[in-house]
Parts: structure tokens; sequence; C-alpha cells
């Protein structure tokens, strides 16, 4: 149909189809996350469903268009579909809980991850899928190359690459998720429009979709897109009372009120309530300010607004320094006052720092009395880099002579599960690697206050009493009776002898985050009991198995390469290649969410640049320039060491990001040379 004719229309369709894949995945991704609640140890899940639904429908589609007498109205009509798929998905996956009957909040299990994850995730990645082998034989009858293949993946590469760019630059920070899906539909409706404008046979057609191109263009100016997306919000929290929902380039936050009460959200977990707040909160403020003599210079870390600055202004302090990374945080604090925000945010001593909290801490020159982590369990890698001996080191060089750092764990006044008392002697370990005195206070919640001064471990209920009594401070939780009922060690003292008694435990760090996985089974444990068992069951293998496990299965497989030599020797090659690459490439996304905390602003590029590796291999296999399958083999090793040396070595400095991104297109990139394109 293109014969004759310039294929530039052609190669901006692929490019489409790229931009396409890159952008839908991380649109998907970050709703998925929501609904989630931000654990990002499911992208495994995610990246593993997306590869293998697109597997399954381009080996569907290979016979189809081979055979098919107009690949390019396939081509077309194929496009169409997966350019609306993003805005079907992001609907369904906002309307699923309400179908279900699943209220929003409510921690869903791994199963649910997967089965929701295989359903909305089918029609964009089959599509996508099935547009390579039409796209191949398209481009076949206007390029007349062999290198149809290679030169089909590289536009694509260069589509995906321009989507990493285009969502972290511009569309995260400014377009709702509905709005971004639109976008993704008119950059397909161009590309088939243009294609249609280089085929004469089709002029209804032509006029069809450029008809549509521009209507569906003016819309996004209209208030058509913002109202979809409000509704579609209001079904995703359809047994609450929705005030607002915002996207920022680091979460999904919402906010519901229930009469004068307003539940701030963030990816669907809630961080605070005003105005009136938890009640627990006034534990994890006032305990450790009753320890210290006269503390002047707080660091709030965390959920610090609509509660624990409240009770942190209750103290003669002169700087109250709170850090927030997240300024829409802030606006929604300021867009939605209560009179517990507003006495926050006017209060003069309250400096607020529009950074992550580790960021926050490695570049203050600021040292405290005291720093307060407010923070949920460490269920998450993001989560997790504040509860490891290297955020615990950090936090001790950032406080003065006889400081504090204190934080609070899941507990009980009566009984620890044995998820709990994993996670609580985990951090307790963690934090004894740095402070030399670490004291419990055992509850619902566990408070752990840690630091350098022995008054910690040593004052007892009559001299916190007294120094209560001298602050003469009002709450609705703490009082007199009540500090010496927390301090009752003859009441406590089983309970918390199960956490500090265990020396066997290891610690929680950034390059082995146990104190993540603790948390999840914890998590697991409640939300799906028999899930939970199983995941602690494969957690409870040592590692040694796993390793057995690997070398037998490559051994055999090198048997059994020995006897029948050819084409399963070069499979095997292959699908090793590609098995390490995709591996590597999760293990750099966690690495990128350990030591940044961001990685749902940054999914795209990440993503992109692992497109960008690919199509850097095949523009070089399609030049016919072979690379020797034991380099690429050895080159994948290197990489590999390489990145495991940078995960060991746990760089926090600026050249650390750029290291992932080299690693990420490395691992990517020599797949691609190794796989013989036609």
């Amino acid at each position: 149909m293109l014969a004759g004719r310039p294929r530039a229309p052609l190669a901006l369709a692929m490019w489409a189809v790229g931009f396409t894949a890159t952008a839908s995945q991380v649109l998907v991704i970050r709703e998925l996350l929501v609904v989630f609640h931000g654990n990002e140890l499911f992208l495994g899940i995610i990246f593993g469903t997306w590869l293998l639904l697109g597997a399954v429908g381009s080996y569907a589609a290979r016979t189809r268009a081979e055979r098919s007498p107009k690949p390019l109205s396939a081509f077309m009509a194929l496009q169409i579909c997966v350019g609306v798929s993003p805005l079907a998905s992001v609907l369904a996956l906002r309307s699923f809980r309400y179908v279900l009957g699943i209220p929003a909040g409510e921690l869903l299990g791994i199963g649910y991850v997967a089965i929701t994850s295989l359903i909305v995730l089918a029609p964009i990645s089959l599509l996508d899928g099935a547009l390579f082998p039409f796209g191949c034989r398209a481009l076949a009858e206007v390029a007349r190359k062999e290198e149809v293949s290679a030169r089909v993946y590289l536009y694509q590469s260069f589509g995906a690459l321009l989507a990493g760019l285009a969502l972290v630059v511009y569309l995260l920070h400014y377009l709702a998720p509905v709005e971004i899906a639109m976008v993704i539909f008119l950059v397909n409706l161009g590309a088939v429009a243009s294609l249609l404008a280089a085929v004469p046979t089709f002029p209804v057609a032509r006029y069809t979709s450029l008809a549509l191109l521009l209507v569906t263009g003016l819309g996004l100016f209209t208030p058509g897109p913002r109202w979809l997306e409000r509704k579609s919000a209001e079904l995703f929290w359809y047994e609450y009372s929705l005030v607002e929902t915002r996207q920022s380039v680091y979460s999904h936050l919402a906010v519901i009120q229930d009469k004068e009460q307003y539940t701030f959200f963030a990816n669907g977990a809630p961080y605070a309530t005003s105005p009136v707040p938890e009640a627990l909160i006034e534990e994890l403020a006032h305990f450790p300010l009753l320890f210290h003599r006269g503390p002047e210079r707080v660091a709030v870390i965390g959920g610090g607004g609509a509660g624990l600055l409240t009770e942190v202004m209750k103290y003669p302090l002169q700087e109250i320094h709170y850090a927030e990374q997240d300024s829409l945080v802030i606006e929604q604090f300021r867009r939605l006052p209560t009179a517990l925000t507003e006495q926050e945010l006017t209060d003069r001593r309250l400096r607020i720092h529009l950074r992550e909290g580790r960021l926050f801490l490695r570049t203050t020159g600021t040292r405290y009395d005291m720093i307060l982590m407010n923070l949920p369990v460490a269920s998450t890698l993001s989560l997790n880099r504040y509860y490891t001996v290297e955020f615990f080191g950090l936090a001790s060089a950032r406080l003065r002579e006889g400081g504090i750092l204190a934080l609070r764990l899941p507990g009980s006044d009566t009984l620890l599960s044995d998820g709990m008392r994993q996670l609580n002697a985990r951090i307790y370990a963690s934090l004894k690697a740095v402070f030399p005195h670490v004291r419990i206070f055992i509850g619902d919640q566990n408070i752990f206050i840690a630091s350098g001064d022995a008054g910690v471990t040593s004052l007892g209920a009559d001299a916190l009493v007294q120094r209560w009594r001298s602050q003469g401070i009002r709450t609705a939780l703490m009082h007199e009776r009540y500090i010496r009922y927390k301090t009752d060690a003859r009441r406590f003292r089983q309970m918390e002898q199960e956490i500090v008694a265990d020396g066997n435990v290891a610690v929680n760090s950034d390059s082995n985050p146990k104190g993540a996985i603790d948390g999840m089974l914890l998590l697991s444990s409640v939300v799906s009991p028999r899930m939970g068992r199983v995941l602690e069951t494969v957690h409870r293998i040592p590692a040694g198995y796993y390793l057995g496990s690997a070398i037998a299965l490559i051994l055999g497989a090198a048997a059994i390469q020995v006897r029948r030599r050819g084409e399963l020797f070069l499979l095997y090659a292959v699908a090793s290649t590609g098995f390490a690459s995709m591996l590597l490439s999760i293990l750099l996304v966690f690495s990128f969410q350990i030591y940044f905390g961001h990685v749902y602003h940054y999914i795209g590029l990440l993503t992109s640049l692992f497109m960008l590796g690919s199509g850097a291999g095949a523009w070089w296999a399609m030049k016919g320039r072979p690379i020797p399958l034991l380099t690429i083999e050895l080159g994948m090793t290197t990489v590999t060491a390489a990145a495991y040396l940078f995960v060991w070595l746990g760089p926090e400095a600026e050249y650390a990001r750029w290291m992932i991104a080299a690693l990420m297109t490395a691992a990517a990139s020599l797949p691609a040379f190794s796989i013989p394109w036609p």
C-alpha cells in the first residue's frame, strides 16, 4: 500500500507504538501502586505479567501477520485499539473495588495483585505484542530489507525513550491520569491519520480519523477529562465522601470527609486526620521529649502535620524542622484548613523543608536535640530505607550530644505475634548497632527511644512524672498515671525481653532490606493469612537452596547442550541472557527506590532507559556487526558484577543516579545484541 511512498508515516506509527507501550506501562503501574498501597515489591509481578502477555500477543499474531493480505490495515486497527486501552485500564482499576465490594484503604493480598495485574494489563500488553509482527510485515512491504524486525524494534525503542522523557518532564507534573491516557490515544490517532494520508485507498477512513483527532484534541481543553477523572476517583472511593484527589510526581493524594473530619491518603494509605488526630500520636511526641533535659531544636520526618507537630509545639522549643518531600501535602493542609492544621502551619518556630527525609538529613548542616520519625511500618522498600542502620547512622550524626531518635512500630500490650516480634527485634538490633542505649515502651504501638545518653534507659517513672508536671501540658491521653503505667517494668518486662533477647537477628540495611520483608510478612498475615504463611515458608528457605537449585539447573542445561548442540544451545544462551537482563533491571529499579525513595516519579525514565539499551542493541545488530555470543555473555556477567558492587557499596551521592542509568541501559542492550534479527 505504501510502496513507492516515503516510509516516514510508518516509522512515526512505530514510534507511537513504543511511546504507548512505555507511557501506558508507567500510567498503569502508578495506578496499581495506588490500589496496592505503594508496595513496589509488586513491580516484579507487574513487569513479568506485562512481558508474558506481550510475548503471547506477538506469538499469537505471528501467523496471522504472515498470511494477512492487508497487514497495514490490521496494523492501523490494532493501533487504534491499543490507543484506547490505557484509558480503559485506568477506569477498570478504579472501579474494581466497587465491583467486588472492597472498600478503598483496605489492604489486599498478593493473589489480588496477580489477578488484577493480569486482567488490567491484558488488553494493552496483548495488543502491543500483536502490533510487532504486523508492523514488521507492513514495513517489509516498504523497506524490502532483511533487518525489518530490528528496524521496528529500534523505532519502538525510540518512541519509548520519548515517552519516558515526556512523562518525567511534563505529563506527570501537569496532567491527571485520565488526561495522560487521552494524550496516548491522541498520539496513536495522529500516527494512524498520517498513515491514512499516505494511502489513497482509504479516503473515508482518512477524513474520519482526522475529524476524530480534531475532536479529541480539542476535548483535552474542555472540562470533560477532569470530569471523568473526578467521577472515576469517586468510584474508587465509593464508600466515602471524596473531597479531592491530586496527582503529584511522588504519589497519588486523596482527601475524604466524614462530617467535620478530614482523612488524608497517599497512594491509598492514610497518613493524617484532622481536626481530631490519632490519639496515640501523643506517645510518640511526649515520651521522647520527656527524656531530654532541655530540647531546643527538633526535626520531624514523616507525617508531622495534623497532630504530631501540635504536640511538639506544646514545649518551649526554639525551632521545629519538618521534612516533607511532597509540596502538595502541605498545599492540601492549607487548602483544607482546620483549627489544628492552621495552628501548626502558622507557628513561627516551624521550618518546612520540601525534601525527602534522608536527603534532608544528609544535606542539612543543622544538629538537633531530637529527631521524631512518624512513618508507617516498613512494608515497602521506600519505607524500609528509614529503618536501616545506614539511616540510623545518618540520624546519629545529625544529633547533638545527648540527642534522641524516636520512632514507633506495631505492637501489643498483651501478646506479640511472631511477625510483630520479628519486625520489632530487627529494628531494635539495627538501632543497637548505632546507638548504645535503646528503650522500648510497649503498647498497641511500641515506642523506640535511642540515644548516646544512658539516661534514656535509667530514667524512672518518678523523674518522668516530675518533668511532666513542670511542663504543665494538657493532652487527651497522656497524664501522670498513664506515664507510670507505661513505665511499669514488671508489667511489660516479658514482652520487652521477647524483642531484645534474640541476639542472632540480622540488622536491617539498605543492601539487605530484611525489614521490608518482615513488614510485608506482617501485613500479609493480617490481610491474607494463607498467603502470609506461604511467603513466610519461602522466606525461611536458606539462600543456599536457591543458589544450589540455580546451579543444578545450569549444569543440567549444559549437559543437554553437550548432547544436543545447535538450536537448543542458542535458545538457552539467548533466553538466559534475557532472563538475567530483566532480573538485573528489576534489581536496579529496587536499588533506585532504596537509595532515592521516589521510583514512583522516575519509573517512566527507568523503563525508557531499558528500551534505549534494547534499541541500541537492535541498531548495532541491524548494521550487520555481529558480536560473538561469548563476548555478550561476558559483558552480561560484568554488568551483573558491577550492579552487585554498586548495591553492596550503597552509594548515596548524586553520581549514583547516573550509575543506575548506565547499568540499566547496558543490561537491556546486551540481550538485543544476542538476538539474530531477521
